[in-house]
């Protein structure tokens, strides 16, 4: 008798704690867990678990489309929500989502489809007025992408994104006035924040305004969004006309470091050590060599690093070195300036 009364408590049990893992809530939860992990099937299995129990449950379909994302594969998230889609989960969260994925591909078109759908069903969804803002600004549609930037505003006051978009859309419509008053309102409203101040910078410095408020802006931002290459790549420009070399090559450096998969970045640091071994030193020729030789890593057939070693070959007095890199960079692109850099090396030959 006792051994049935506990088989029976043990199924019981069981049962209970089947019942509990199937509560989508408890399901989500170790998804999340899993994910931050770094266990994404684990966190896919129990997001699946969602969509078979629960099939109405849009989170589910959005964090499992984010899941593949992050891992590139951007088919299978667009089949998640589309599974959603199909599953009547919440359509507008998801249609907003598949065209914010087509967005991130480069895919306008179809994003402002999507989007355009998005808003049809439920024409108060903020992020997706600030998605069409977005592809219209791309466009260059800056009246449109207004329209939207401001309706994103009306619905939400003081959102960070959409503060920015308004100002970026007045500032190509000539009201950069406006621009900059919105760019500070944002600035007060989130001010440790760092898109703002970029955004500001950039204003301020195609004005010709104050170049060491650009400067201080653009620092700012940096700091503040280390991650927004956007913002890296206005102040990397923006100091392209700065006299301190050193200080310039220390920014550059932790540009580098923060995007290591950026070639333009080991040509720019490159072309700056060049520059000091002319003015100053050859000393300056070694890590010269080293950026070309990290780029190359990347890209064994990156002609401007094959040529920019053609010409620390030159300045080091190696001729025969000099010419076997600067054929091979007009091997994979044949240009006038390289050929000019073989003759160059071929003539020192002589």
């Amino acid at each position: 008798m006792g051994n049935i009364l506990a088989k029976s408590l043990l199924g019981l049990g069981l049962l209970l704690v089947i019942g509990c893992t199937e509560d989508p809530d408890i399901l989500y939860s170790r998804a999340e867990t899993e994910a931050e992990l770094g266990s994404r099937q684990k966190a896919l299995d129990y997001l699946v678990q969602i969509q078979r129990s629960s099939p109405k449950y849009t989170d589910a379909y959005l964090f499992a489309a984010r899941l593949f994302i992050e891992d590139k594969n951007f088919p299978e998230a667009i089949n998640q929500l589309k599974r959603g889609l199909d599953a009547q989960a919440d359509s507008a969260a998801i249609t907003r989502a598949i065209g914010e994925i087509y967005a991130e591909r480069g895919s306008l078109e179809e994003a402002y489809r999507y989007l355009e759908m998005a808003l049809a069903i439920d024409p108060d969804q903020v992020e997706s007025h600030i998605g069409m803002g977005c592809i219209l600004h791309e466009k260059v549609l800056y009246k449109q992408a207004l329209e939207h930037f401001e309706a994103a505003l009306t619905l939400k006051p003081n959102h960070y994104d959409a503060m920015i978009g308004r100002a970026l859309a007045l500032r190509e419509l000539d009201e950069t006035g406006k621009a900059i008053d919105q760019l500070n309102e944002a600035i007060e409203a989130y001010p440790m924040k760092g898109p703002a101040y970029g955004a500001l910078a950039y204003t301020q410095e195609k004005l010709d305004l104050d170049p060491d408020g650009v400067a201080d802006n653009y620092a700012l931002a940096v700091r503040l969004a280390p991650g927004d290459q956007q913002i890296w790549l206005h102040y990397l420009d923006f100091l392209a006309a700065d006299p301190d070399r050193r200080t310039v090559i220390k920014i550059h450096q932790r540009y580098n470091k923060l995007f290591p998969e950026d070639l333009d970045g080991y040509h720019r640091l490159t072309d700056l050590y060049l520059e000091l071994a002319t003015s100053e030193s050859l000393s300056w020729l070694d890590a010269a060599r080293q950026q070309c030789e990290r780029a190359l890593l990347l890209d064994k057939n990156d002609h401007k690093s094959h040529a920019s070693l053609a010409k620390i070959y030159l300045l080091q007095e190696k001729p025969r070195l000099a010419v076997l890199q600067a054929q091979l960079a007009f091997e994979i692109q044949p240009s006038a300036e390289y050929r000019e850099l073989i003759d160059q090396a071929k003539f020192l030959m002589e």
